[in-house]
């Protein structure tokens, strides 16, 4: 198999990831604030980079890219700044009755891991390959022989 059809294989997965964030069949925190009425009693669940902002007595204060949500759960042990999902039921114009939170344990890790190999690829596929510009085509790199 030819490197260029790898390397079109990558960003065409790339491109799919891509599409797949920007489609999101899920509502994000902003459309739902801008059309409370559209989501009133409705069951949603919000994942997306939400995090917990603070506590309240019955819930806590979720926030997704500056916007913020009241979520009424009997859960109190989320700490502060922790990725969550929640789903339930919203109510206009801010509240969410959760019925199912989520939290997401070792998230940061996760995140910081798998950039490792995005990394690798960055930096040794340039190493290996080379760009023949006549054939448009990427060719292995040739040692030099001692």
């Amino acid at each position: 198999m030819k490197i260029s059809r790898i390397i079109v294989g990558l960003l065409l997965l790339a491109s799919l990831c891509a599409w797949a964030h920007h489609s999101r069949p899920y509502p994000d925190l902003a459309e739902m604030l801008a059309h409370p009425e559209q989501y009133a009693g409705k069951r949603v669940a919000v994942f997306i980079e939400t995090r917990v902002a603070e506590q309240t007595e019955d819930g806590f204060i979720l926030t997704q890219r500056g916007h913020r949500l009241r979520v009424h759960t009997g859960i109190k042990d989320v700490p502060l700044n922790e990725f969550v999902a929640v789903a339930g039921i919203f109510q206009p114009p801010d509240r969410l009755h959760a019925d199912s939170v989520h939290q997401a344990k070792g998230r940061r890790w996760k995140i910081a891991v798998s950039v490792i190999p995005v990394l690798l690829l960055v930096f040794l596929l340039p190493m290996a390959l080379r760009f023949d510009r006549q054939t448009r085509a990427f060719t292995l790199r040739q040692k030099p022989h001692a």
